[in-house]
């Protein structure tokens, strides 16, 4: 059965074309022709289908050069072959050079079929491997989609993960860490007024036990989410994760001279978790126990942290050879994190020559030049005061101000309890501020046994603060550092502004020194942690009384 053949003839001998086609059939084809010998006549043909193009070399005004031309012009691509009466070896070089798939002599028009039919067999070959490269491209496209989508994923669940661990720390730190604290205020009340002394063992304890879970409940939230990251900022955060390591025994440095960096949130987030990731990595891998963490700004407008070491190091050349994506050395998390910032790491590291992790994001500079406590926080807390608010739906346990016959005596209790005699200074006006209202019941009740004290005015938050301090004017403000709406700190800061002869004592159920850094700097005066309110409360007011009457 003869085979199909759509053929354009380029011949100006009608004789020549007949003896073509003559040939084509004897071959086995059955040729749908079509004879052009002008230039314009050969253009409109090109609109149509054609399985080949069988060629004169020349033709009067139009080579096959020129036919060659408009081919590629047009990026058709057809088998096209020379059938000339006379040609030189050089000029077939050129016309195959240009695109013919095969030459011959029309003299031997026997080789026409299997000529045409090679022609075919490597248009069908090209054909088969345009389709499996564009299949290819495609497939290679999906996977690099699919590789942004997971990696998008991977960030957002990173995220997501760290907002949930925030979000558990906050719940920790503004319910169960404040029922703690106000649990050991009851309990040191208990203590001072209790008479047995298998009670008083009892109670002492319960007292341990209470310390004990205070002390538990704070690790848990600053393992679930640095304060200091939310609070103070990245580098801060970095310091804060420098005391962590100690633990694991590796001595971490911390420097930089940049003050004010701005990142998003979640930018920061990812940042800390990749240095971490490589602090710990540090203590996997280098046999050492020192590194380094820098942050500092290159010259096209990036943050730049780098961790290093002076450890065992490894072939890192070796390492990006063999798997791009460092997915050794728990590198690959980083990198990926990287990516996701719109960023990079650079790894430099030799046997025996330590090891340095670049990683570089973009990232602003602040112009504000106030202390970055100063900033208003809009975090989870301040969203979370009316409900925590409401879950504590009991504002102030009226526990007994007045000994019960038989108790201990005053002198006792006081000395039991921390708290000096009542006569050591000056009647004094105290306001409270915290946004727990059982804490600030705790504490009233612990001040109202103090003859010489009166509280004179309660807020639950910065705001309302700075608003009653303004007005009241009070000897003292007891002041919690983490406060909706406006912060300890700035509510601090504003309150000392407005009323320098207001003293501010600073109060938080964290021990560490960022906070107590930060409120001394924003103008108080004193600072006392929640969890050993009834000791030294009394003693700070009393300080900060003597310093008031030294400088009036």
């Amino acid at each position: 059965m003869s085979k199909p053949l759509r053929v354009l003839l380029l011949e100006d001998e009608e004789h020549d074309a007949e003896l073509m086609v003559r040939e084509l059939k004897r071959a086995g084809y059955d040729p749908d022709w079509k004879r052009v010998d002008s230039k314009a006549a050969y253009l409109e043909q090109l609109t149509h289908p054609h399985d080949v193009i069988l060629s004169d070399n020349s033709m009067p005004g139009f080579s096959a050069i020129d036919a060659l031309h408009h081919l590629r012009q047009q990026e058709i691509d057809l088998p096209f072959i020379i059938v000339s009466g006379s040609i030189g070896e050089e000029q077939a070089v050129a016309l195959l050079h240009h695109g013919a798939a095969d030459y011959l002599m029309k003299d031997r028009p026997d080789r026409l079929g299997s000529a045409v039919a090679q022609a075919l067999e490597q248009k069908r070959l090209r054909d088969e491997n345009r389709a499996a490269h564009r299949a290819l491209q495609a497939r290679t496209n999906e996977l690099l989609q699919s590789q942004e989508r997971l990696r998008a994923l991977a960030s957002d669940l990173t995220l997501t993960e760290q907002r949930e661990r925030r979000k558990l720390a906050t719940d920790l730190h503004d319910y169960l860490a404040q029922l703690l604290v106000v649990g050991r205020m009851k309990l040191r009340q208990a203590y001072n007024r209790a008479r047995e002394p298998s009670t008083v063992n009892h109670l002492e304890q319960l007292d341990k036990i209470f310390d004990d879970s205070l002390t538990y409940t704070r690790t848990l939230i600053a393992d679930l989410a640095p304060p200091s990251l939310q609070e103070f900022g990245l580098v801060e955060a970095f310091k804060w994760l420098r005391e962590q390591m100690r633990t694991h025994g590796l001595s971490v440095t911390v420097t930089t001279d940049l003050q004010h960096i701005n990142l998003p949130e979640d930018q920061a987030i990812l940042l800390f978790q990749s240095v971490r990731e490589l602090l710990f990595n540090v203590i996997k891998h280098a046999q050492t126990d020192v590194a380094l963490v820098t942050l500092d700004a290159t010259q096209t407008g990036e943050l730049r942290v780098v961790v290093e070491d002076s450890g065992v190091g490894f072939d890192a050349a070796g390492l990006v050879a063999r798997d791009s994506n460092t997915t050794r050395f728990g590198l690959f998390s980083v990198s990926e994190r990287m990516q996701a910032l719109g960023g990079r790491i650079e790894l430099e590291s030799s046997p025996s020559r330590g090891t340095r992790a670049s990683m570089i994001v973009p990232y602003w500079l602040s112009d504000d030049k106030k202390s970055l406590a100063h900033v208003r926080h809009t975090d989870v807390k301040s969203n979370r005061a009316g409900k925590v608010r409401s879950q504590i739906a009991r504002t102030r346990s009226d526990l007994e101000s007045d000994q019960a016959e038989g108790r201990l005596s005053s002198d006792e209790a006081s000395r039991r309890s921390g708290i000096r005699g009542k006569a050591t200074m000056p009647h004094t006006r105290v306001m409270l501020v915290d946004d727990h209202a059982m804490v600030r019941a705790g504490i009233k009740n612990i001040l109202d046994n103090q003859e010489n004290l009166a509280v004179v005015g309660e807020a639950s938050d910065g705001q309302e603060a700075v608003s009653l301090a303004t007005q009241l004017r009070p000897d003292i403000v007891i002041m919690d550092v983490n406060l909706p709406i406006l912060d300890g700190v700035a509510a601090t800061r504003e309150i000392t502004r407005r009323c320098p002869e207001v003293r501010v004592i600073g109060l938080s159920v964290h021990e560490s020194s960022h906070w107590k850094d930060a409120i001394m700097k924003a103008g108080a005066v004193g600072f006392v942690f929640k969890g050993s309110v009834t000791e030294e409360l009394y003693s700070a007011i009393e300080r900060a009384m003597n310093m008031k009457t030294r400088n009036a």
